[in-house]
């Protein structure tokens, strides 16, 4: 049963970080509903909030595949 999620990371402060977290979504053709970035009290890093739908599998598919980019 597909639901809303939210996730949030980390991303280190780097050129295409937020690049390659979109991309991890669009090459498995999975929606971001919303998407929302904003600074931490450490300058390197910014914390990410998106918003997507999917199956709980689905979900730790995606969690598995965000920790392991680089930077984030």
């Amino acid at each position: 049963m597909s639901r809303q999620h939210i996730i949030s990371v980390l991303l280190e402060n780097e050129a295409g970080a937020l690049s390659r977290v979109s991309g991890l979504f669009s090459a498995r053709a999975y929606n971001i509903e919303s998407l929302t970035v904003a600074p931490t009290q450490d300058p390197t890093l910014s914390r990410l909030t998106l918003v997507t739908v999917g199956s709980d599998e689905t979900i730790e598919q995606i969690k598995k595949q965000l920790n392991k980019l680089i930077d984030v």
